[in-house]
């Protein structure tokens, strides 16, 4: 069974445009509570806090370079998402 989402705005009583601007908006909450999450695995994974800390630890050789060196490549990652998704949200306020 597939409902619409004029359907939900309906049953909801929500003009259709204030329940697409809230989804987006709660989504976009979500990816950046999720993405927060997983940066904070690797800080605690390198009791590190930030990813500039994590690369000089492993420059002076205080982290084994593997795996982190890929860890620090997806942490860099999440810092760009999270920098998209704030951007995204920024817009659709």
């Amino acid at each position: 069974m597939t409902i619409a989402i004029e359907q939900v705005a309906q049953k909801l009583n929500l003009p259709l445009d204030r329940l697409l601007h809230e989804s987006l908006l709660a989504y976009v909450a979500q990816q950046e509570r999720l993405t927060e999450m997983d940066i904070a695995d690797f800080r605690d994974r390198y009791s590190v806090s930030s990813s500039e800390e994590l690369s000089a630890r492993i420059e002076k050789g205080e982290v084994y370079s593997h795996p982190a060196w890929e860890d620090l490549i997806e942490w860099e990652n999440l810092r760009a998402y999270l920098k998209r998704l704030s951007e995204l949200r920024a817009s659709i306020i």
